[in-house]
C-alpha cells in the first residue's frame, strides 16, 4: 500500500481555510499556504495548478456543505416549522463550523475569484446556485401555494437575510452566537412568513 502523501489535497484546503478565516482570501497566498503547511510552493502546484482553482474549489466546498445541511431542514415534511428550522440551522451551523462561518458569511465570492471562474468548477458554482434557488422555489410553493416574486422575496429574506444578517457581527467578533439568537431569529421568521399566510387566508 503506498503512503499518503505528505501534503494532499485535504490539508492544503485546510490550510487555505484557516488563513482565509484570519486574514481574508488576499492571505491565502500560495507562500503562505506552504509557509503553513510547512511544505514546498511546489507541492501545492503540483495539486492545484493555480491559486484561483484552489481558492474557487475553497469557497464551493464551503458552500456546498452549507447547502446540504440547510436544504435538508427546509424540505422537512411540516412547511410551517421548516422555515423556521432552516433559519436556525445557520446559527447552530455556525457554532459547529466557526472557521467555515467566517468564509461563508464575511465573504463573498467574488473576494475569492474575480471575474470569471476557472472552466474546472465553472459548471459546480453553478450547480450550487441552481440547488438553492430550487429549494427555496420547492419550499415557497409548499408553504404559500406558489412561487411569485414577491412570495421567492419573502422567504429568501426570511430564511436567509435575517439569520444571515444576525449572525455576521459574532462571526466578525469570533464569538459564537448565544443561544438566544435562535430564539429570536425564530421569532422574526415565524412573523415574516405568518404575516403572508394570514394574507393569503383573508384573501
Amino acid at each position: 500500500m503506498g503512503r499518503r502523501p505528505a501534503f494532499d489535497r485535504a490539508s492544503i484546503a485546510r490550510a487555505t481555510l484557516e488563513l482565509v478565516s484570519e486574514g481574508g482570501p488576499r492571505a491565502a497566498t500560495i507562500g503562505a499556504i506552504a509557509a503553513r503547511l510547512g511544505a514546498p510552493t511546489g507541492s501545492i502546484y503540483h495539486r492545484y495548478p493555480s491559486r484561483e482553482l484552489l481558492l474557487a474549489e475553497l469557497w464551493l466546498s464551503v458552500v456546498e456543505r452549507f447547502n446540504v445541511g440547510f436544504l435538508a431542514v427546509l424540505a422537512g415534511a411540516d412547511a410551517k416549522e421548516a422555515g423556521p428550522a432552516a433559519a436556525r440551522f445557520w446559527a447552530s451551523w455556525t457554532r459547529e463550523h466557526p472557521i467555515e462561518a467566517r468564509v461563508f458569511l464575511l465573504h463573498r465570492h467574488e473576494d475569492f475569484v474575480p471575474g470569471e471562474w476557472p472552466d474546472a468548477v465553472h459548471e459546480r458554482a453553478q450547480r450550487a446556485l441552481a440547488a438553492m434557488a430550487d429549494g427555496l422555489r420547492a419550499y415557497t410553493r409548499r408553504r404559500f401555494g406558489g412561487a411569485s416574486a414577491a412570495n421567492l422575496r419573502r422567504v429568501r429574506f426570511a430564511v436567509i437575510d435575517v439569520p444571515q444578517g444576525t449572525l455576521k457581527r459574532y462571526v466578525q467578533a469570533a464569538k459564537p452566537p448565544p443561544a438566544q439568537i435562535d430564539e429570536l431569529i425564530d421569532t422574526a421568521v415565524r412573523a415574516v412568513l405568518d404575516a403572508q399566510e394570514r394574507g393569503l387566508r383573508r384573501a
